[in-house]
């Protein structure tokens, strides 16, 4: 029969120039074995070579896992028709179901089938070929300036006995984000439609807690001066403050005799004063993130650094480099506190997070009531 030239994949070309991704389109147009080996050739895989065959098998199993242990309510099960390779068949076949609409195995293959996107793509990009250079090259600098006293204790610069060095400032907390997580990645982008595996850009960071709101700034002017960090290299956009508004520090540091030994408590109360008589022209930078809570105060900037890999081709060595991003988040004690409860600590962020990633994995699941649908 031939082929009719007014018959499209709508939902390829949504994905293709209609700004649709693909974990957003309900249903595939595969429909044939032959179909199916064609679609996965085209992705990347040859499901008929032994090795892109087993390395399509692991990407199932992880979705699988994932999307049982993160995903589902009590009570559900992924049909074991899709779980089981013995009982699915051939790899295709999940392709095949993924394409046969208005039921429930298609939402749940094709639930699957977008995991495994997710997965190919975070197992297949830079980090996950160099991370241990990646964190080596961009941690060491940072961490070769954090030192632990037994009587003062952590300091960002070098504790001399008893006393600190004249930049050196006491930290409350540092925390160090050698990598994002496999779970926490998947889930963040399912969550974020904006987002592709190649634009997370916090796979790396380092979380600093100060015992001053002033200090925050100083863990600033520290990196810049002891050239830790380049400027240059900061992604804009990426920045945020809601911790304290910059126009009003600026201010507050104008203000403050230079010839004197700062003292972080006085200056906290004077930051804390001029906040309270000028809330109105208070400027924070407020990069939008639907998860987040507007209780949530922090300093938080992502920069990049430049790497540099050897790596051997034809018995020769070569440099690779390659710029790579991190992200730095700096907060005072008081802020960290509000910050581990409510609405704005993690674990109701990472809530919000699964909820959306569950809507759109597997819409069409639930679905209404006949009560809840005479409502609407």
């Amino acid at each position: 029969m031939a082929e009719n030239p007014l018959q499209f994949d709508i939902h390829a070309l949504e994905s293709m120039i209609g700004g649709i991704s693909v974990l957003d389109i309900p249903y595939f147009s595969i429909q044939s074995r032959d179909q199916a080996i064609a679609f996965l050739k085209t992705y990347g895989y040859d499901p008929q070579n032994e090795e892109d065959l087993k390395k399509i098998w692991s990407y199932h199993r992880k979705a699988v896992t994932y999307i049982q242990s993160e995903l589902l309510k009590k009570g559900e099960e992924i049909p074991p028709k899709l779980t089981d390779p013995a009982e699915l068949g051939e790899i295709t076949n999940l392709y095949i179901m993924a394409s046969t609409r208005d039921n429930d195995l298609q939402i749940w293959a094709g639930g699957i089938i977008k995991v495994m996107h997710i997965f190919v793509h975070l197992e297949n990009d830079l980090f996950a070929q160099f991370s241990s250079d990646i964190q080596d090259q961009i941690l060491k600098p940072i961490q070769q300036h954090i030192h632990d006293d037994p009587v003062i204790g952590t300091t960002l610069g070098p504790a001399l006995g008893p006393a600190l060095g004249p930049k050196s400032i006491v930290l409350k907390k540092v925390d160090i984000k050698s990598f994002k997580t496999t779970t926490s990645s998947v889930t963040k982008l399912l969550a974020k439609r904006e987002l592709v595996a190649f634009s997370l850009l916090d796979k790396v960071g380092v979380r600093i807690v100060t015992k001053h709101l002033f200090d925050v700034f100083r863990v600033l002017k520290y990196f810049l001066e002891n050239n830790i960090v380049s400027f240059p290299h900061n992604i804009p956009e990426q920045s945020n403050n809601t911790l304290y508004p910059l126009n009003l520090f600026l201010e507050t540091l104008e203000s403050l005799n230079r010839d004197v030994e700062p003292n972080g408590e006085e200056i906290d109360q004077l930051l804390r004063r001029r906040l309270e008589a000028n809330e109105g022209r208070a400027v924070y930078l407020e990069k939008h993130n639907s998860f987040s809570s507007h209780d949530y105060r922090f300093i938080k900037f992502i920069t990049r650094r430049l790497i540099r890999i050897t790596i051997t081709n034809n018995d020769r060595p070569q440099t690779l480099s390659f710029f790579y991003p991190y992200e730095i988040q700096i907060v005072d004690y008081e802020a960290h506190l509000k910050n581990l409860s409510g609405p704005a600590s993690h674990e109701q962020y990472k809530e919000r997070q699964i909820e959306r990633a569950r809507a759109r994995i597997l819409a069409g699941l639930e679905k209404p009531t006949p009560d809840t649908a005479r409502e609407t």
